[in-house]
């Protein structure tokens, strides 16, 4: 099965609330988003320009509805409180991507966030999708020695290398955007 499969096959599993805002009058496939009150989307008020990134990114979430998203974190296992994200949106498309790709589609996410177009939930797992993608690339693997070799040296606060799975979704606006679209195909 291939990777895009894969995300199709098990994005339907995608239920909880978590569109990072307050309201619980929804779900986080913002069907019911007119009893929310207008917190998960911005309204629109003009043209919105889009990168050729953000499109493709776009597009994924059209064909697949949901994309797997993590976040790297690292803690301390003598203080609970002590905790930083050291990188997130993570999108990972195989074991190999670089830290560079990683952090170029990252800001490709965050961007199509503050545009009201999508949603980053990192607390929202996809039920069933096999992150192997994310827990074994290069790049995770490469984060867990950078915190263990920071681990006993004078003020490194952490000794714990966490991920926090998630999910990316199309908010309301962002459906009617890709909605939009025409592509033509050769």
């Amino acid at each position: 099965m291939s990777y895009n499969e894969e995300i199709n096959e098990q994005s339907h599993a995608h239920h909880e609330h978590g569109c990072g805002c307050s309201c619980t009058a929804h779900g986080h496939s913002h069907e019911q988003e007119e009893n929310c009150g207008g917190c998960c989307s911005k309204q629109e008020q003009g043209p919105i320009s889009l990168s050729k990134d953000e499109i493709e990114i776009l597009l994924e979430l059209k064909e697949f509805t949901y994309l797997p998203i993590s976040e790297f974190v690292m803690s301390s296992s003598e203080n609970h409180h002590i905790r930083f994200s050291s990188l997130a949106p993570v999108y990972i498309r195989t074991l190999k991507d670089s830290m560079e790709t990683v952090k170029k589609i990252g800001n490709v996410l965050k961007e199509l966030e503050e545009k009201g177009l999508i949603s980053l939930d990192y607390d929202i797992s996809l039920q069933g999708y096999d992150y192997t993608t994310h827990t074994e690339s290069e790049l995770y693997k490469y984060f867990i020695e950078t915190v263990e070799d920071g681990t006993g040296k004078p003020g490194f606060l952490c000794d714990r290398a966490e991920i926090e799975l998630g999910s990316a979704a199309l908010t309301l606006l962002g459906e009617k955007v890709v909605q939009s679209f025409h592509v033509e195909e050769d």
